[in-house]
Parts: structure tokens; sequence; C-alpha cells
């Protein structure tokens, strides 16, 4: 049975919940981690018991809380995902930090903290992954979440920006061991979104409706299986066409 460490796993609405789910139906062995103490300061909320009822509903083997903005964490992350699952065939990074402000609100601190928490970790993460792989060359999957956000949390957006230019780098680094994508997975509702803002992107969406969790899932499920072993280095939009409006505002011609 194949193995996977899924970080991000926090809130049963949310897309590391989500992956989780999809892979453990497709016979993914699953170890998870997260961090109940940032959910508690965004406007979600914290869900306490949403990480133990994976592990009673038999979806999550395991799941380790620990706070990827300490670089000691990552060595703790994927030691707790071995003990429980054994050797790890993936990983899916799913954390994120995600918070407001523009250039002239973003302070020193909270950009050092979207990058060593968004970026940082990814590297990290991937690079202990990649020396600890024990697999059949090409069977290793890395698969990491971006955004095109950027404007009014330049943050965060910096942070997916390299996270993409971490993407690429791995993907050359780590073959032909382990193929490594990311996925741009648009405006996803995983209870943040206002009804007005649901609604507005919905319309904004040529398929008329918002992104679901599930949706990131399955790709997530597409790209570690052995269907997709020959695609590496991508950052691939699943945002049901909500770019391709974006793109033609802005004057260019979508590919």
């Amino acid at each position: 049975m194949p193995a996977a460490l899924v970080t991000g796993v926090s809130r049963g609405g949310g897309i590391g919940a989500a992956v989780v789910r999809t892979l453990a139906r497709d016979g993914w062995s699953v170890a998870g981690s997260g961090y109940r103490p940032y959910d508690a300061t965004e406007s979600w909320g914290s869900e306490p018991d949403t990480p133990a009822r994976l592990v009673e509903d038999g979806l999550l083997v395991s799941w380790h809380e620990d706070d990827l903005e300490d670089v000691e964490a990552v060595q703790r992350v994927l030691d707790a995902a071995e003990g429980a699952v054994g050797p790890l065939t993936a990983l899916v990074n799913v954390h994120v930090r995600s918070g407001q402000g523009g250039v002239l609100e973003t302070s020193a601190e909270e950009f050092d903290r979207h990058l060593a928490i968004n970026a940082r970790s990814v590297l990290l993460l991937s690079a202990e992954f990649a020396r600890r792989f024990r697999g059949t060359p090409g069977s290793g999957r890395i698969v990491n979440f971006t955004s095109s956000a950027l404007y009014g949390e330049v943050a965060y957006g910096v942070s997916k920006a390299a996270v993409e230019a971490i993407t690429v780098a791995a993907a050359i680094d780590l073959a032909p061991a382990i193929t490594v994508n990311a996925i741009e997975p648009g405006p996803t509702d995983t209870d943040w979104m206002t009804p007005e803002l649901r609604e507005a992107i919905r319309t904004a969406s040529p398929l008329g409706r918002v992104g679901v969790p599930e949706d990131a899932a399955e790709l997530v499920a597409f790209l570690c299986s052995e269907r997709a072993g020959w695609i590496t280095g991508e950052t691939i939009f699943s945002d049901g066409g909500f770019s391709l409006r974006q793109t033609v505002r802005r004057g260019r011609r979508p590919l």
C-alpha cells in the first residue's frame, strides 16, 4: 500500500482533509499534520476534534501537530509520518499561512513568517522527503499548492510565487526518482467566503460555480498516481476557468 504525508490537515472543510479522504479512497495509507493554533486566529476558527475524527473514521492513520515556522518541525513531522505509515511515496504540501495586507501594511515580521511557513517549509520538507525516499525510481510524488493572489495580500502572494519556483527547481533536482508539481486551485470554498463573495466568484467563473476542496483533491490523487508519471515541474490551474477571464481582462490572450 503506498503511503503519503498530507500537511495542512486540521479542518473538515479544508483542502487538506479532502485530499486525505480522496487518497484513502484510492488505497493510500495517509499520515497527516496540521497546526490548530493558526486556525484559531482566523475567521474560520479551529476544529479541535477534526483530526481525531479522521483517524477514527479510518481515513488517517495518524496525525501530528506542529508549527512549520520552526525549522526543526520538518524532521518531527516526517518522523511522525514514517513512524505511522512507513516509508513515504508521496508528500502533499497543503499547509498555508494566509494574511491580508498590501505593501504599505505588511510588516517585516509578517512577511518573514509567510515565507517561512509557505515557502521555506516546502523546500525543507521536499528535500528531507527526497533524502528519505527509497521507492522505485519515478514513483515518488510531491504536490504543492500555489495561488495567483497578490494584491492586498502581498506576503501571501510572494510566498506562493516562491513555491512555484521551488516546484520547478525540485522537479529538476529530484528527477528521475520523484515528480514535483503544483496546483493552483483558484478561489475554493473552504468556509472563508461571505455569501456575497461566493456569488461574485460564481458569476465570474465560466463553469458557473465556486471551487470546492474535492476538486483540488481529485487532481492531487491523479498527480500521485502512476498515470501522472510523465508530468513534472508544472503548475496546473484547476479553477473552473476562473483565471482565464482574469487574463482576458488584463488584455492578454489566454494560451
